[in-house]
């Protein structure tokens, strides 16, 4: 059996172009993830070095190895520490081998049909699952939806690579966390209104980081002339979607 699984997974490494592939054994679905290196683009770096916005601290430059070793490991020290994510079932240097935790949540969220009651369902699970996180004295690194996984009631966390200079405080990354997990809640395509004051008021309940708010709003403040320059018709017709939905959380922010 182990000769055999071996001899597949070796085969879906070789044959697969993607940096990350799903492939069945014996009825079950697993995932490959190569090594891939970390690090921020120099556009990133001169962006955060003048604007000092938590969202963009660059993240540390590691070679793909250094990056395998480094998630692989994160993701034993959560498992130890009671956080759901993959559990590792085969690891050498080029690759790694997860076991499947179902679809991302950004699969059920962007749905236009999706109701109130489902919505909050999901943001709920994964503010629980971000929160036991940072209460556990850790960092997420890419909390955005996508990197949250759903499968029979429970929230998992994937894609674990990045890291960041030692120098960088722990509650500053934690704080990075919860505003990519608000970024990633702008592109949902539902048709309501989320009310990001019960999102933000649900987290600071969960992890008693009373400050968060009070930093948000500051955070919000602190670009609000370039929030005022991307309602302009000329300049918002030039922006990607990306930076839209940057400026629409901030707007939301500056307004609670």
């Amino acid at each position: 059996m182990y000769k055999n699984f071996n001899e597949i997974i070796l085969n879906e490494y070789k044959k697969s172009s993607s940096e990350i592939t799903s492939f069945f054994y014996n009825d079950k679905k697993y995932w490959l993830k190569k090594a891939r290196a970390t690090k921020s683009s120099l556009s990133h770096k001169i962006y955060y070095k003048f604007l000092k916005l938590e969202l963009i601290v660059p993240v540390e430059e590691k070679t793909a190895k250094d990056a395998l070793v480094f998630e692989t490991n994160k993701l034993i020290k959560f498992k130890n520490l009671g956080i759901e994510v993959p559990t590792i079932i085969f690891k050498n240097e080029e690759f790694f081998i997860l076991e499947d935790t179902g679809k991302n949540i950004n699969s059920y969220i962007r749905k236009r049909d999706i109701t109130k009651e489902r919505m909050y369902y999901f943001i709920d699970k994964v503010l629980l699952h971000l929160s036991n996180i940072h209460n556990n004295g850790e960092f997420h690194g890419g909390a955005q939806a996508r990197n949250f996984t759903y499968k029979d009631g429970e929230v998992y966390a994937i894609d674990l690579e990045d890291s960041f200079d030692n120098s960088i405080d722990l509650k500053l990354l934690q704080f990075r966390d919860f505003l990519l997990f608000l970024l990633s809640l702008t592109k949902t395509r539902a048709s309501f209104e989320l009310d990001y004051n019960y999102i933000i008021e649900k987290y600071i309940f969960l992890t008693k980081n009373y400050t968060f708010k009070n930093k948000l709003n500051k955070l919000a403040s602190k670009i609000s002339f370039l929030i005022y320059l991307s309602d302009k018709k000329f300049i918002n017709n030039i922006l990607g979607r990306d930076v839209k939905s940057f400026f629409k959380l901030f707007k939301i922010l500056k307004n609670l």
